[in-house]
């Protein structure tokens, strides 16, 4: 059988840097080896970098020398580097599954936002999709949850890419054999005490395996047009602030149709308050109408956001009292905060008793007595200030960049979801091109 048409595949996946640098999660099972081995003939013919990412779970005993043998396999290919990834610590006791998804997406973009990696490869093909749309019908999913992967999501500053969803898992195994490849069968592939096996084994016996590809491509199609609809509207009406804020012009807001509001305001509650999923919808319509007929004031808050009137705008803010990352850091610490900032602490800032915390009302205080900064008709909306992140040594504030006090902290938007689904957001305001790194 012939190799799948990649350049079809990933193309409109773009764009990428030239040359190409891209991660690619690889288990050595049959869809993400052919996945690697796809790319890494895509990259090598454009001069580019191909870095093979391994995850040892640590769950099973066989699991290293497999996650060994991948990189192994990909040693010495040109082009290619290949970086194992261990999952260390305590295992659940329950929802094993989902933990070891989240620790292994964690590890993942971890990894590539340490080294500037942006693009990460995932090797989901329409046979996952349609193991996913039966799993949330099963749960009664709304038909945005049944639109299943999109080919581009960002997650926390990463790109990940499904390049192979519109291929099926034979045709890749047929490839795979072509080329003299074997492929690796994790047995928890086939343990029924797990939803997707037992999904996945009713899914087959029923043939039902197309209508579910069919479903997933024609909700997605849905979302996709939603979505391009949900990123006019933001470019007419939004502006999205480094700070993590968002504000509204309410004439070009009232002026959509209930249902993209509804739309617009669930992906900016994603965006601004880092959920992993979203707010029941019930719940988005009621703040949808509180926000277009509400006056000034506190309107309400949602998702971990606070929603208000000021100055004649609508302003969507994180709620500082629902941030509950409070980590103890050093000089030189570096991560993710909120799932909204990737944090630096300088290697010069002081040591002990060190840690990061919202600004709050104390650190604001702080700030206008200790640093002179008048907050005044300050731009940056109280709330969006008191949810910032801030270097705390024990009870004093050390620094907080956003509003330019100290120095020994360094932050950049990283947040788990982007206000849009549809790639890279560009929005074209004359005079003048905007790009938000947090819109994504």
């Amino acid at each position: 059988m012939p190799a799948p048409d990649f350049n079809a595949l990933i193309g409109p996946l773009g764009p990428f840097e030239r040359p190409p640098v891209i991660a690619a999660a690889v288990s050595g099972g049959s869809d993400s080896l052919a996945l690697g081995l796809l790319l890494a003939d895509w990259v090598a013919a454009r001069g580019g970098r191909l870095h093979v990412l391994s995850v040892d779970h640590g769950l099973r005993p066989e699991a290293r020398a497999e996650a060994e043998s991948v990189a192994r396999r990909f040693d010495g290919v040109p082009h290619c580097a290949a970086v194992m990834l261990s999952w260390t610590g305590p295992k659940p006791a329950t929802g094993l599954q989902q933990a070891a998804r989240a620790a292994r997406y964690d590890l993942l973009t971890s990894w590539c936002r340490a080294r500037g990696v942006l693009h990460l490869a995932l090797g989901h093909t329409s046979d996952d999709q349609a193991e996913t749309v039966a799993m949330r019908r099963a749960h009664g999913s709304t038909e945005l949850g049944l639109a299943a992967m999109p080919a581009i999501q960002q997650l926390e500053g990463v790109r990940l890419l499904r390049p192979l969803l519109g291929c099926r898992r034979e045709a890749l195994r047929a490839f795979l054999r072509e080329r003299g490849e074997t492929w690796l069968e994790d047995p928890s592939n086939e343990a029924p005490r797990f939803e997707r096996v037992r999904q996945r084994r009713a899914v087959a016996e029923s043939g039902a395996v197309p209508v579910l590809i069919d479903e997933a491509e024609r909700f997605g199609r849905a979302r996709d047009a939603e979505d391009r609809a949900v990123a006019r509207l933001l470019i007419a009406a939004a502006t999205l602030h480094p700070e993590a804020f968002v504000t509204l012009e309410r004439a070009a807001w009232q002026a959509a149709e209930d249902g993209l509001r509804r739309a617009a305001l669930r992906r900016l509650l994603m965006a601004v308050g880092g959920r992993a999923y979203p707010p029941a919808p019930a719940a988005v319509e009621a703040l949808t109408e509180r926000a277009t007929l509400a006056r000034s004031g506190i309107v309400g808050t949602l998702a971990g956001c606070v929603l208000a009137i000021r100055r004649g705008r609508i302003e969507l803010c994180r709620e500082a009292g629902d941030i509950r990352d409070r980590p103890k850091v050093a000089p030189g610490w570096s991560g993710l905060w909120d799932h909204r900032f990737l944090l630096s602490v300088a290697d010069g800032a002081p040591s002990g008793d060190l840690d990061i915390r919202p600004l709050g009302a104390e650190g604001q205080r702080q700030a206008a007595r200790n640093f002179g900064l008048s907050l005044k008709r300050h731009p940056v909306p109280a709330p969006a200030r008191a949810a910032l992140p801030a270097l705390w040594q024990r009870e004093q504030v050390l620094a907080q960049p956003h509003l330019g006090l100290g120095s020994g902290l360094a932050a950049r938007p990283a947040p788990r979801h982007s206000a849009t689904t549809c790639g890279f957001t560009v929005a074209v305001r004359p005079p003048h091109t905007i790009y938000s790194s947090f819109l994504g």
